[in-house]
């Protein structure tokens, strides 16, 4: 028999959020954006409990399976940045964007559109409602102009909490700028900035930072809590299962699927 803890769904002002979301209309008139594949929301604690906020950028091909953000590859690079930091559920998660990104050069200009931004800002409004969240990191430019966008606003003028900015978790490409190692350097500086600022992590435990690459420890599953019911153990622990079909088709609408 299955036991596996699973995520029971989000509460209170987070529920209405995901009742009462931008349709594609609103992301249509934003080109670029993969909304054919619905809006999909966080991963974590959506009922008030969370010390620790993430914001990333926008769902991938994976999270249009398991329905929850951050849950391939930069997801499991994520979920041992937090763990690093003694988190192993009181976090939150959230994107800029609810859908998914087909095309980067088209959908970032609408970043703070009024329809996109004012949404996202009533989850960072419930997010620090609790009063709660200890600390904010940012993984990601479009992450952190989302950010600052919010601070501007009375209700983020009100938000105490530490926040530091990183890298986006693939950041680092082949021959590209950006190596894996400054990738992790920049991490190192995020957790050590970070780390003095959590006061309530779920286990107190030493700092240990990144080497020049990532060790299996440093990507560890996904926990099944973060996932709805009857999710299958090898969504959380292998990477790439899902990917763009060939040919992708009309805002890669074809995604291709291969169960390890």
């Amino acid at each position: 028999m299955i036991t596996d803890p699973f995520d029971t769904g989000p509460t209170g002002a987070f529920r209405t959020l995901c009742r009462n979301y931008p349709d594609d209309t609103v992301y249509k008139g934003a080109d670029g954006f993969r909304s054919l594949w619905g809006p999909i929301f966080y991963r974590g604690r959506a009922n008030g409990s969370a010390r620790l906020l993430v914001i990333g950028q926008d769902p991938a091909q994976t999270e249009a399976f398991t329905r929850r953000i951050l849950s391939g590859q930069a997801g499991r690079r994520v979920q041992g940045f937090v763990e690093k930091l003694g988190f192993s559920k009181s976090y939150l998660m959230i994107n800029a964007f609810v859908y998914g990104i087909y095309n980067q050069d088209m959908a970032l200009p609408h970043l703070n559109d009024p329809g996109i931004q004012s949404y996202r800002h009533q989850w960072l409004e419930a997010a620090f409602a609790p009063g709660k969240i200890e600390a904010v990191v940012t993984f990601g430019t479009p992450a952190f102009e989302a950010w600052r966008a919010f601070k501007a606003t009375p209700a983020g003028q009100g938000v105490t909490a530490f926040h530091h900015r990183a890298l986006h978790p693939t950041a680092d490409k082949p021959n590209g700028p950006i190596t894996r190692k400054d990738l992790l350097d920049n991490w190192n500086v995020a957790l050590q900035a970070v780390h003095p600022n959590i006061q309530h992590p779920d286990a107190t435990q030493p700092l240990v930072l990144y080497g020049n690459d990532f060790n299996a420890a440093e990507l560890p599953p996904i926990p099944s809590l973060d996932f709805p019911m009857g999710l299958q153990p090898w969504m959380r622990t292998t990477d790439f299962w899902a990917t763009l079909a060939t040919p992708p088709g009309t805002e890669r609408a074809n995604i291709s699927v291969k169960v390890p």
